[in-house]
């Protein structure tokens, strides 16, 4: 009895494999312990799960390096396509600086024309330093993904300001420049009739009493009914016949500016009515006190007279 436990018990702790040929033959047995096979199996089984672990890992950090690969290549296209937006808006800031340029020049030029002074024009119409659009643009397409749409935001309300700022300072020059140009159509500055001046303005002899007086203006001699034209846009005030002034014409131009034309033979305008520079408003004559036909022309600033040869553009 206790024999046979005691080869029961290593029985268990062993295995026996036979091979059996399909021909006759030797029949192959051997024993393996028990140990070594839970052993075997306990090997395998471990490969097989690291081998799954280590796929699973794999499959992962392939997946990861894909989306890695396809972010690299979006972030790519994106600073392609930013980097052509740049060179887009570099190509639009130099051309606006251009046509700023030429309107700038333009602005000069007109102001000279009409006599107004630029520097109250420059801090809206001039460029002081190019558009930051350029000067930012190599930093946003050197490094790939880093541009900002913050910035480009801000450039583009940047120049729309600029556009804005320059339209509102075109606006008040072409205001100013109209005002100008009617002040300069008003500005009794033309000739009012061809001749010779027979008497200048300021002190002289006068040919009537032969004593020193003050001439109040210039006389234009010249044939009867030569035409005597408005040497300014404005308004007739007075037509009629004043004394030693004979029949008179007197026109207000406006910013304190009058003009007197006397001794006419005959008046062609009306009080009230509107004149244009160059206008006919009389016929050359010789009535009131006169010695021969010409016009007494005046200009008077704020009803003074002043000396007309310094207005005369002609």
């Amino acid at each position: 009895m206790q024999n046979f436990k005691h080869v029961s018990k290593n029985t268990k702790k062993k295995l026996t494999f036979m091979i059996i040929p399909n021909s006759t033959g030797k029949v192959i047995e051997f024993t393996i312990p028990h140990w070594i096979l839970t052993s075997s199996l306990s090997l395998i089984a471990l490969l097989v799960v690291g081998m799954v672990v280590s796929s699973s890992s794999l499959y992962y950090k392939s997946s990861q390096l894909n989306i890695v690969q396809e972010t690299v290549s979006a972030l790519k296209e994106e600073n392609q396509y930013k980097t052509e937006e740049i060179a887009i808006l570099n190509h639009r800031s130099i051309e606006i600086e251009e046509q700023l340029a030429s309107l700038n020049e333009l602005r000069d030029q007109v102001l000279d024309k009409v006599g107004l002074e630029s520097s109250q024009y420059l801090k809206g119409m001039e460029l002081k330093e190019p558009f930051f659009i350029v000067s930012r643009s190599n930093q946003r397409s050197s490094s790939i993904g880093n541009y900002e749409d913050q910035n480009e935001e801000e450039d583009m309300d940047y120049l729309k300001l600029l556009i804005e700022n320059q339209k509102a300072t075109m606006d008040q020059l072409l205001e100013d420049v109209e005002q100008q140009l009617q002040h300069l159509e008003a500005l009794p500055n033309l000739t009012p009739a061809p001749g010779r001046i027979s008497s200048p303005f300021g002190y002289r002899i006068s040919p009537i009493n032969n004593r020193r007086e003050f001439h109040s203006g210039m006389d234009i001699a010249n044939s009867t009914n030569t035409d005597i034209v408005a040497a300014g846009s404005g308004v007739v005030t007075y037509s009629g016949y004043n004394g030693g002034y004979g029949r008179m014409v007197v026109i207000s131009h406006g910013d304190g500016y009058s003009s007197v034309y006397a001794h006419n033979t005959r008046n062609l305008v009306e009080v009230g009515q509107r004149v244009k520079e160059g206008e006919v408003i009389a016929k050359m004559g010789s009535t009131g006190r006169s010695t021969g036909p010409h016009v007494h022309f005046e200009v008077r600033l704020n009803g003074e007279p002043i000396d007309p040869m310094g207005l005369l553009k002609d």
